[in-house]
């Protein structure tokens, strides 16, 4: 019987050709006898389904053809809730797609039956699914007449289901438990016959969809026209307005007409699920939305202070994330990612900065930006910076196929290229283009899906861990040993030293030891250091003469020159900034923060504070008056982010900038930027 951690296993071993048992162990961090345990249980699992077992030989994985089509077909294994556990909160999402599409009355025994649990245990998920329903806005409730059912808006009731086939979709087993709600009412046919039918549709229109939001939306749609509630879904007349105006309504019109024999209202819903899916944006459909992308990438400038190098090639891609982002919130359909917290812990102030920089977006929208939606837009901005400073010295080519979106796909690439300094990879293409593109014009492939070639092709997630990172470059490595950097791998490595002493964490040393090795260039988790920091004692200045302010952005930067962190150049650049680009360096309140990009002159991070008496006219225009100057000196995107943060934090609140500018002395700012760093 599969459960969820043996099920994955599963999917790890198939995934890669020629991964060992020791890699699969310390990729899904398994010890030898849960991996005898859950290896034991997949085979009597494939036995129950007549599929031919895996066995081992010498370490590796030895696959009959027969499971590796199977997989490859990307269908659901034909089980039912005998075969596999399900877990406990599994079990409440199933129970509210079941109901969603109700045949006729449900009672208690129906969830027992189809869970295989207790009257009790089916008790307590109901209630667990109550709880699941208020939150999104509807009632799970039973009467003798109707048994249990759902009460809400028709449009609540659909964002629930497709936030929980959403969430099932990232779980080991999920496709298969969804499939059992359909199952239970003798519904799975409709799926496949659903399948075909967008899948000829997307052929025939030429509409390219996100492999991942493509996966997503048929089972959206399927579960939709088995429901057959559309008759209850409304609309306001500026949603109505607004998606009409959209190229692809026409088309979303003709696939509401297939799917459900009736256009009406079900082609605006239709619609809606195509332009969240979209892969490829027209341009010409949403020119606010481009003036939109502009507004994000200045916010983000002037809360990172980071002068965007392409901006032209930054405002096309985030638009491309921007359109099926901004239907998406606007509509307040869910988004399920399961990498937000991660992204929050390994990029956190670039996270804070982000969520600050969708300001107008939320705006615009006139609703709160979740944090699975700022984290896309985070690993957006994020891979654009990794990209930023990457070396332009390479010798082999590769292409990447991501198909989980424009943001994962920058990341990935940012990743890859910081693992792999002497591959060039060319821009993101997706899986259909592969075809279209000579092979003897690039060396290789990563891939976040399967996909054939006759150049080697290597399977990759979105966002890497360190033990991924690390299997993948012995695996490339191996192919081309031009780019094995080592003579020996990191599990040899680990090999010696566990022989030879007591390891106290052998996951944190394995990580450490990846980063020795292969990732000697990256800047995630060096040194950032606080405020406090960088702005000491011989960096704070007061002055009570009137200045001009070139004076005063030179006078400012004087201690960072003294103390040989930047050179002459960059206190030129910072005014020639000011006189070409305007008054972007003051931040309102009488606060300037002059800086320009770390290559014009910048040695060490740092940062300089100084106080004028007498306020200066910033391009000598009297709304720009300023008192407060605080240079940045930036050395690279991230080094000083975390000390921007707390500046940030610092200036926005009102009472500790009143005491700022009342200070007198460097000890008394230094107090308060040590007192505004322990809240």
């Amino acid at each position: 019987m599969f459960d969820q951690r043996s099920y994955k296993l599963f999917e790890e071993i198939l995934k890669h050709d020629h991964m060992t048992k020791t890699e699969v162990i310390r990729t899904l961090d398994l010890s030898e006898r849960q991996f005898n345990y859950d290896f034991e249980k997949i085979n009597e699992a494939l036995l129950s389904i007549d599929i031919p077992q895996i066995e081992m030989s010498n370490q590796f994985f030895i696959i009959d053809p027969e499971v590796i089509e199977l997989m490859h077909s990307e269908l659901p294994l034909d089980i039912n809730a005998n075969q596999i556990v399900i877990s406990e909160e599994d079990r409440v999402f199933l129970i509210y797609l079941y109901t969603f599409i109700r045949k006729e009355s449900i009672s208690n025994y129906h969830y027992q039956l189809m869970l295989g649990v207790s009257k009790n245990t089916a008790l307590t998920d109901v209630k667990k699914t109550k709880q699941l329903c208020a939150a999104w806005g509807i009632e799970l409730v039973y009467t003798r007449m109707d048994g249990y059912h759902l009460e809400g808006s028709e449009l609540d009731k659909r964002r629930l289901s497709s936030y929980c086939i959403d969430y099932l979709l990232t779980q080991p087993l999920g496709k298969e438990i969804i499939m059992l709600s359909l199952k239970s009412w003798g519904q799975d046919e409709c799926f496949i016959r659903i399948q075909e039918l967008i899948d000829a549709f997307l052929k025939a229109e030429e509409i390219k969809l996100v492999k991942s939001r493509k996966a997503e939306m048929i089972l959206h749609l399927t579960f939709i026209s088995v429901r057959n509630k559309g008759k209850e879904l409304f609309f306001t007349e500026y949603e109505k307005q607004l998606i009409r105006r959209q190229s692809l309504f026409e088309k979303g019109t003709v696939l509401a007409q297939k799917l459900f024999e009736r256009e009406g209202i079900e082609s605006f819903y239709v619609t809606i699920e195509l332009l969240i899916a979209q892969e490829e944006v027209k341009r010409n459909d949403n020119p606010a939305l481009e003036e939109l992308a502009e507004q994000i990438i200045k916010e983000f400038e002037m809360n990172t202070l980071l002068p965007i190098k392409n901006k032209k090639a930054l405002k096309q891609s985030l638009y491309n994330h921007l359109v099926p982002a901004f239907f998406r919130i606007s509509f307040e359909s869910p988004l399920v990612n399961t990498l937000t917290t991660r992204i929050k812990n390994e990029y956190t102030e670039l996270f804070q900065f982000v969520k600050k920089s969708l300001a107008p977006l939320s705006m615009w929208t006139g609703k709160n930006i979740s944090e699975s939606e700022i984290g896309f837009f985070t690993l957006h901005f994020g891979g654009y910076l990794e990209m930023d400073k990457s070396s332009n010295a390479e010798k082999l080519n590769a292409l990447i196929v991501c198909s989980n979106g424009v943001s994962s796909s920058i990341m990935l690439r940012s990743q890859l290229s910081e693992m792999f300094p002497d591959i060039q990879f060319s821009r993101v293409h997706t899986a259909e283009q592969i075809h279209d593109i000579p092979t003897i014009s690039y060396d290789l492939l990563f891939s976040t899906l399967e996909i054939e070639s006759v150049k080697p092709v290597y399977i990759v997630k979105p966002l890497l861990s360190h033990v991924e990172k690390n299997y993948l470059i012995q695996a490339v490595s191996s192919k081309f040993p031009r780019l094995n950097y080592r003579n020996f791998s990191v599990d040899q490595l680990m090999e010696v030293i566990n022989k030879h002493t007591v390891i106290k964490d052998e996951q944190k040393l394995f990580s450490e030891l990846v980063n020795l090795f292969y990732l000697p260039k990256t800047e995630k988790g060096s040194y950032k250091p606080m405020l406090s920091e960088l702005l000491t004692k011989d960096m704070i200045q007061f002055t009570d003469q009137k200045l001009e302010w070139r004076e005063a952005i030179s006078g400012a930067a004087q201690p960072l020159l003294d103390a040989n962190k930047i050179q002459q150049e960059y206190t030129d650049e910072m005014i020639k900034n000011v006189e070409e680009i305007g008054t972007y360096i003051h931040i309102g309140k009488g606060i300037a923060i002059p800086h320009a990009r770390p290559e014009s002159g910048v040695k060490q991070l740092g940062m300089s504070f100084l106080r004028t008496k007498s306020p200066v006219l910033l391009l000598d225009k009297k709304e720009h008056e300023i008192d407060v100057f605080i240079c940045l000196a930036a050395i690279d995107n991230e080094a000083h982010l975390k000390a921007l943060a707390q500046l940030t934090k610092l200036l926005g609140d009102d009472i500790m900038l009143q005491s700022i500018k009342e200070a007198e002395t460097a000890e008394e700012i230094i107090k308060i930027i040590e007192k505004g760093e322990g809240k």
